[in-house]
C-alpha cells in the first residue's frame, strides 16, 4: 500500500501495478503512446489521399500508384517480423524512439522523390520502421497498467490509430490541395522527429521490462515512485513480477510450452479481419459508384463512415471483454462483422441503407482489430510480448497485401454486390472461429503459467 515500507522484501511490482488506481503518470505515459499511434496511423494512409495527385505530378495513370500501396503494406509486415523481437531482448522504449525518428526521416525523404518508384521503395522503409513501433506501443501500455484494465487500454490505443489514419486525412487532402502532396509528406515527417524529441525526455522504459532484466533495480524504484510518490521502499532489496520466464528466444518461445496453437489461432485470426479491413478499405468508394450510382463526393462521404464506425466500437468492444472475456466477447464481434459485410452487399443498391451498413461493419471490423490486439497481449508475458504482437501482426500484413488484388479480380469478373460482399464475409467467420478456439487451446495445452490465466484471455500468473 501506498506509504507502507515493505521492509527487506523482494517487491512484487505485478502487485503494485493491479492497483485501482491509475494515477497521473501513467496516464501520461498511455497519452503518449496514444500520440504515436495517432501520428503513425495518418502517416501509413496519407498516400491513400494523395494518389490522384502523386499520379497527376509523376505524369502516369492512377493505376501505377497502386505499387506504392503494396511496397507500403510488405514494409509494414516485415518491420513487425524483423524488429520486434529485438524489443524483447534490448528494450521497447529504445525501439520506439529510433523507429518513430526514423519513420519521419523517411517520410520527409519522400518529397525527393522523382517517380512512383523511388516512392515506393522510400514508403516500404518507412513503414518497415512503422511496422515495428506498434507492438511495441501496445507493450509499453500493457506492462505499465493493471490486468484488468489492459484489454481497454489496448483497445483505446487504437483509436488513435484510427483518429490519424480518418482524420489525419482530411489535412492531407486540404494540405495537398493548397500547397501540392508535398506539403502533407512535410507535416507527416517534421510531426514524428517533434514526437520522437518528446519521447525521448518523457517516455519511460517499459518497468516490467526492468524487472526482468534484473539490474535496473535503480530505475525501477524511481518509477515506482513516479507512479506513488508516497510509496516506501526503503529495506527493498529486490524486484519481482509474477510471470514465469521461458528462458528461449522470443520468436521460439511463441511455439514453446504448448503455446504453438494459441500463435497460430491469433495468426488467423489477424490474417483473416486485416484481410477484410484493407479490402474494404481499398475499395469501398468504387464499389459505391459501381453498384450505388453515387457520384465521387457521396462515396468518399459513405467510405469515411467505415473509419467512424472504428472510433465508436473500440469503447464498446472494452465493456464486454471486461465483463464477458476477450475470446467470447472477440468472437461474437467477428460474427457481428461478417453479418454487416453481407447487408452491405444486399443493401448496396441504396445510397442509405448501404451508409448504414458500411458504418456497421467499420464498427466491428476496425473495432475487431482492436480487439485482437488486446487479446495478443494478455496471451503472451513481458518476455516476449513485443515479438508476440509483432509476428501476429506480420501474419495479417501479409494477408492484407491480397485485400486490394482480391477486389479488383471481383470488379474485373463483374461479380455481383451480392457476391462480392457475401465472399469477403467469410473470413471473419473464419476469425470468429479462431478465436472461440483461443479460449479452449489456452485452457488445455498452454504453458504453466498459462493455466492461471483461464480461458478468457487473463494476463499470465507464475513466479520470476
Amino acid at each position: 500500500m501506498s506509504g507502507t515500507s515493505h521492509g527487506s522484501a523482494v517487491f512484487d511490482v505485478s502487485e503494485f501495478l493491479d492497483r485501482p488506481r491509475f494515477g497521473a503518470y501513467r496516464i501520461l505515459i498511455f497519452a503518449l503512446c496514444t500520440l504515436v499511434m495517432t501520428v503513425d496511423g495518418y502517416d501509413v494512409f496519407v498516400v491513400g489521399y494523395l494518389a490522384p495527385a502523386l499520379a497527376q505530378d509523376f505524369g502516369v495513370p492512377f493505376s501505377a500508384v497502386t505499387s506504392i500501396f503494396v511496397f507500403q503494406t510488405i514494409g509494414l509486415g516485415l518491420g513487425a517480423y524483423a524488429v520486434s523481437p529485438f524489443a524483447d531482448r534490448f528494450g521497447r522504449r529504445n525501439i520506439i524512439l529510433i523507429c518513430t525518428a526514423l519513420l519521419g526521416l523517411l517520410t520527409l525523404a519522400g518529397t525527393l522523390a522523382a517517380s512512383v518508384g523511388e516512392l515506393a521503395v522510400l514508403r516500404f522503409v518507412a513503414s518497415f520502421f512503422f511496422g515495428a513501433v506498434v507492438p511495441n506501443l501496445v507493450a509499453v501500455t500493457s506492462e505499465y497498467c493493471s490486468q484488468r484494465s489492459r484489454p481497454t487500454l489496448v483497445i483505446i490505443l487504437f483509436i488513435g490509430y484510427t483518429v490519424g489514419a480518418g482524420g489525419g486525412g482530411s489535412i492531407a487532402s486540404a494540405l495537398a490541395a493548397q500547397f501540392g502532396w508535398k506539403a502533407a509528406f512535410w507535416m507527416g515527417g517534421l510531426t514524428p522527429l517533434f514526437i520522437a524529441a518528446l519521447l525521448y525526455v518523457l517516455l519511460p522504459e517499459s518497468i516490467r521490462f526492468m524487472v526482468l532484466k534484473g539490474d535496473r533495480n535503480d530505475e525501477v524504484a524511481a518509477r515506482l515512485r513516479r507512479i506513488d510518490p508516497t510509496l516506501d521502499l526503503s529495506g527493498t532489496h529486490g524486484f519481482t513480477i509474477r510471470e514465469e520466464k521461458s528462458g528461449a528466444m522470443p520468436v521460439a518461445a511463441l511455439f514453446r510450452h504448448g503455446r504453438a496453437p494459441t500463435t497460430l489461432l491469433l495468426w488467423l485470426s489477424y490474417a483473416m479481419n486485416l484481410f477484410v479491413l484493407t479490402f474494404i478499405a481499398s475499395w469501398m468508394p468504387t464499389f459505391l459508384r459501381v453498384f450505388a450510382g453515387v457520384d465521387l463526393k457521396q462515396a468518399g462521404a459513405i467510405a469515411a463512415l467505415f473509419s467512424l464506425g472504428g472510433i465508436v466500437s473500440p469503447l464498446i468492444l472494452a465493456y464486454f471483454i471486461d465483463r464477458h472475456g476477450a475470446t467470447r466477447a472477440l468472437a461474437a464481434n467477428y460474427v457481428a462483422a461478417g453479418v454487416s459485410i453481407i447487408l452491405i452487399g444486399l443493401a448496396s443498391a441504396d445510397a442509405t441503407l448501404a451508409a448504414i451498413a458500411v458504418f456497421s461493419a467499420g464498427l466491428f471490423v476496425i473495432g475487431g482489430q482492436g480487439g485482437i490486439n488486446a487479446l495478443a497481449s494478455m496471451v503472451y508475458p513481458t518476455e516476449m510480448r513485443a515479438t508476440g504482437v509483432g509476428w501476429a501482426l506480420g501474419a495479417g500484413r501479409v494477408a492484407s497485401v491480397f485485400g486490394p488484388m482480391a477486389g479488383g479480380a471481383m470488379l474485373a469478373g463483374r461479380w455481383s454486390a451480392a457476391s462480392i460482399f457475401a465472399t469477403v464475409s467469410m473470413p471473419v467467420f473464419i476469425a470468429a472461429l479462431a478465436t472461440i478456439c483461443v479460449r479452449f487451446t489456452r485452457r488445455a495445452g498452454s504453458a504453466p503459467a498459462d493455466r492461471n490465466a483461464g480461458a478468457e484471455g487473463r494476463p499470465v500468473i507464475g513466479t520470476s
